[in-house]
């Protein structure tokens, strides 16, 4: 387990259809991600993996106001479509 800012990731290697190795970082710390709809990223370099780890905590704030928004629109979108008889909720 590796660690940059307090946020835990991970280095894997696999192998591809091919059989051919490839390697990666993997991110899913739930307290980094918990302001974004996406479970886990990953990276092909370290330095790109705390690049993308520092956007996420340096944009902390832009991601719950933009996760506001978005649920207040799924909000809206269902009323009208209630009040105009359609009673579809998504599932």
């Amino acid at each position: 387990m590796l660690e940059y800012r307090n946020i835990k990731f991970i280095f894997h290697d696999w192998r591809t259809w091919n059989n051919k190795r490839a390697c990666g970082y993997k991110c899913s710390d739930e307290s980094l991600l918990r302001h974004v709809n996406t479970r886990s990223f990953g990276t092909k370099r370290l330095l790109e993996m705390h690049d993308q780890i520092d956007y996420y905590l340096d944009n902390a704030e832009l991601h719950k106001k933009q996760r506001q928004l978005t649920e207040a629109g799924i909000t809206a979108y269902y009323a009208d479509n209630r009040a105009n008889g359609n009673n579809y909720t998504g599932d």
